[in-house]
């Protein structure tokens, strides 16, 4: 696949529904696991998805526990509520899933859904979505294992809007970066103007239809939205005027290491509370801390962790950054450059076939590489963000020191030019394009 080139449009005009790339991994679970829990951040696609898997299925029924009714049904007599649903099954011998959406409001439905499971094992019976990170939540995490598989739903990644409506579909990101013979094909690349286009735009479904100040507004209901209810009701938080000073204060250090100390004073608040809300904001997919990457051989690492925001749309709208900003002050461009990259990163993470973790690198001689993708076999490849077009023999020191320590398989500088160009064997600058979308 080739992107289009930067006359055109970047992205091919929507015409409906835009499958995603987890679906191939969801269909696995649902023919082999009891219940499926798809999270992800509020608005991420999560009820399309699964509404579209419901036309597929042909049956099966979904219930949101946003509605207040559905919610008060479901924790006066969960029991009554999920049999209920299983009664009304067209196809009692081949049922189809019960879906429930943003199960993290009724917690007490697990207990239920467990009995329910054991009674009678089979495979895709529940589907369950939850907009914060459910694994956190003891109640659930205990009494599902062994029965239930986790999947994340990020917002729209580059390869699923580069591929909609082809019928080859977005290669495996992360098995090429760690595979032995990484090889990446060049593809047509970003302009500048592209690069800026899409990390305003981030991937919110909603987002994305829209431009300019409809587009800023959208992402400011919603990060209000979720801070003063989700934080608030689902981890008992109460300072939501802090909150969003905080909110603020991190998006001015995305790609930055975090001081809980400094986001505290920015925020007016104490450590401890800083520590419990940014925890919140993780949970709830809108942040990330990317931890920092050690190992035997290398030493006076840096353990602090880095912050990234999830979705550079609500990053840029957070900062009130516009393309006039990043017209004037190129100089932006890094740290956002370096947040989309971490994002896609994660994106591609939750669909691979391989699995894998994202650190980042740093020493106390502040020698750094922004992320370090390790996989399983403890095989790791270094990957170095660059905004500018331009690249020099320098800019891979750090790829180079970390090479001869023996700790990574291969370095490769990210950048914003046309070109693949390799510095050596294991040494190698890759376009923001050609490497994210795996052209």
């Amino acid at each position: 696949m080739t992107l289009s080139p930067s006359s055109e449009p970047l992205y091919p005009k929507s015409t409906g529904y835009c499958p995603r790339a987890i679906e191939s991994n969801l269909k696995a679970c649902i023919a082999d696991t009891p219940a499926i829990i798809i999270t992800g951040p509020r608005q991420s696609g999560k009820t399309t998805l699964v509404k579209e898997l419901l036309k597929k299925c042909g049956g099966g029924s979904y219930h949101t526990l946003d509605d207040e009714n559905i919610l008060a049904l479901a924790e006066a007599d969960p029991v009554g509520f999920l049999r209920q649903q299983q009664s009304q099954q067209t196809h009692p011998e081949a049922p189809a899933p019960i879906i429930i959406d943003e199960i993290q409001r009724a917690p007490s439905l697990i207990r239920t859904i467990k009995l329910l499971i054991d009674e009678r094992r089979r495979p895709g019976a529940f589907i369950l979505t939850g907009s914060a990170d459910l694994m956190t939540l003891p109640t659930l995490a205990d009494s599902l294992a062994g029965r239930a598989e986790f999947i994340t739903l990020y917002p729209f990644s580059h390869p699923e809007r580069a591929y909609q409506g082809q019928s080859s579909t977005p290669p495996d990101i992360i098995s090429q970066l760690l595979a032995p013979d990484y090889s990446p094909q060049a593809g047509a690349p970003l302009s500048l103007r592209q690069l800026q286009d899409i990390i305003l735009q981030g991937g919110y479904p909603e987002a994305v239809t829209r431009s300019g100040t409809r587009r800023s507004r959208w992402h400011k209901s919603y990060a209000d939205a979720v801070i003063r209810r989700d934080i608030k009701e689902l981890f008992q938080l109460q300072k939501l005027d802090e909150m969003g000073q905080l909110f603020k204060a991190l998006a001015a250090i995305s790609s930055e290491a975090l001081s809980y100390a400094a986001l505290g004073r920015a925020a007016q608040m104490d450590t401890k509370s800083v520590q419990k809300y940014v925890a919140a904001l993780e949970n709830l997919y809108l942040i990330k801390r990317i931890p920092g990457w050690h190992r035997n051989e290398l030493k006076r690492t840096v353990k602090q962790p880095k912050v990234h925001f999830i979705d550079t749309g609500l990053l840029c709208t957070t900062r009130g950054i516009t393309t006039t900003h990043l017209h004037k002050n190129p100089n932006l461009m890094g740290p956002l450059m370096e947040t989309w990259v971490g994002s896609e990163l994660l994106k591609a993470m939750a669909v691979s076939e391989q699995e894998s973790n994202l650190f980042y690198y740093r020493d106390q001689n502040r020698r750094e590489v922004d992320f370090i993708l390790e996989g399983q076999d403890g095989q790791a490849t270094g990957i170095e963000v660059k905004a500018g077009m331009t690249i020099k023999k320098s800019m891979f020191s750090t790829l180079e020191m970390l090479l001869e320590a023996g700790v990574i398989q291969r370095g490769v500088v990210v950048y914003n030019g046309d070109q693949i160009l390799p510095f050596s064997d294991r040494l190698l600058a890759v376009p923001a394009g050609s490497l994210l979308s795996g052209c």
